[in-house]
Formats: structure tokens, C-alpha cells, sequence
């Protein structure tokens, strides 16, 4: 099949959510700098022109990228709320896990959701709401920690903005490699979240003293 053929054969949106597909991929293996329209039309063997009548620069295809990545998160904050709270505690270390599993699982896409690289998240549509949307899902989750009395009443929003702070310097610095404590398994990284989650906790509860379910 040749480049017209496969650029024919695709409807109903099939080669806009290809070509995303092909930069992620792009992105992961030769990091953001390495993505260009050309290639990602060549590994989806089409011209350019069928490139930018989906994508009008290579800015709006990674403002795509980071929407797919912010859906992502609000995709994992929402199985979280979906499962039953036996113990607020475990409810909100697995919204921190939820948070941080995604920057290492996809370091690239979370260095285009909050690395700058995309300055006014406003421009783009897309990628604006879906950050709102997993915006809320982590105001949602501290909300339902102060309604069952794990965390002081204070404004969900500051204290939301306080947790998402402290998560993303530990991912940032992990990803980065200046993670001090050098995890060397799954379980060290694991028990490294849970002081970290532990030590968070400690601004945002009603008597660290006490342990409310």
C-alpha cells in the first residue's frame, strides 16, 4: 500500500489519533526534542500535507500529547474514587501513588504536562480541560479526606495545590535523577512514597496524634 493508499484508508478521525499515537511513541523513544511532523507522517506513511489537516504545528501535536497524559491521570484518580473507602488513609496514598506511578511510568508525557514546554496550557482547548478535569478529581479526593475527618478544614484548593507541589518535586526529581535515597526496587521506591506520604499528611491532618479511618 503506498503513502496516498493508507492516507485514504483512514476515516472518521482514525489518522489524527494515529499520528498521536506515533508521537508518543516518537517522544518516548527520542525524548520531545526528537518529535517532528515529517516523522511522524513518514511512520504513518502519509504525507505531510495529511499532517497538518489534523495538526496546524508540532506545538499543537504535543499539546495533544500532554492532554493524553492529563486524561490519563484523571483516568487513575477516578478508579480511586470509584473504590470503596475502607481506611481513609490507604485512600489517600493511593491518589499520591496514582499521581506519582504515572510521571515515572511516562516521564516524557509528564514533562510536556508541567515542564513549560507548553507555556499558556490555555491556548489549547483540549489540553486546558483535561488539567482542570484531573485538577478536580485531586480537589475531589481532598474533599472526601476533610468530609471523613482525616484532614483539617481548610480550603480544599490550597490544601490540593499543597499535596500536587509536594508530588510533583518528588517525581521531578526522581525522573531527573537526583533522587538522593537511589531506589534500587519497586519496593524501595514504594516504601520511599510511603514516608513521603506520611510526612505530607502531617500539614494536612486533623491530630496527627490520632489515626481517623
Amino acid at each position: 500500500m503506498d503513502a496516498g493508499q493508507k492516507q485514504d484508508s483512514y476515516h472518521h478521525g482514525d489518522l489524527k489519533q494515529a499520528l498521536l499515537e506515533s508521537g508518543v511513541k516518537t517522544i518516548q523513544a527520542e525524548g520531545i526534542h526528537g518529535l517532528t511532523l515529517k516523522k511522524v507522517a513518514r511512520m504513518q506513511g502519509v504525507s505531510a500535507a495529511a499532517v497538518y489537516r489534523h495538526y496546524d504545528s508540532k506545538e499543537e501535536l504535543l499539546a495533544a500529547i500532554a492532554a493524553q497524559g492529563f486524561d490519563a491521570l484523571r483516568d487513575a484518580l477516578d478508579k480511586n474514587l470509584a473504590e470503596p473507602i475502607v481506611d481513609t488513609r490507604i485512600f489517600f496514598r493511593r491518589c499520591v501513588e496514582a499521581y506519582v506511578d504515572l510521571a515515572l511510568a511516562r516521564p516524557r508525557h509528564y514533562e510536556l504536562m508541567f515542564g513549560g514546554i507548553i507555556p499558556d496550557h490555555k491556548r489549547f482547548t483540549e489540553l486546558y480541560e483535561s488539567g482542570q478535569a484531573a485538577f478536580q478529581r485531586l480537589l475531589q479526593s481532598i474533599r472526601i479526606c476533610q468530609r471523613r475527618g482525616l484532614f483539617r478544614r481548610r480550603k480544599p484548593i490550597i490544601m490540593a495545590f499543597h499535596v500536587w507541589s509536594t508530588m510533583h518535586g518528588f517525581a521531578m526529581l526522581h525522573i531527573s535523577g537526583q533522587n538522593p535515597l537511589q531506589p534500587r526496587e519497586s519496593a524501595d521506591l514504594r516504601s520511599q512514597i510511603g514516608v513521603m506520604v506520611q510526612l505530607l499528611r502531617r500539614g494536612l491532618d486533623v491530630d496527627t496524634g490520632r489515626g481517623p479511618n
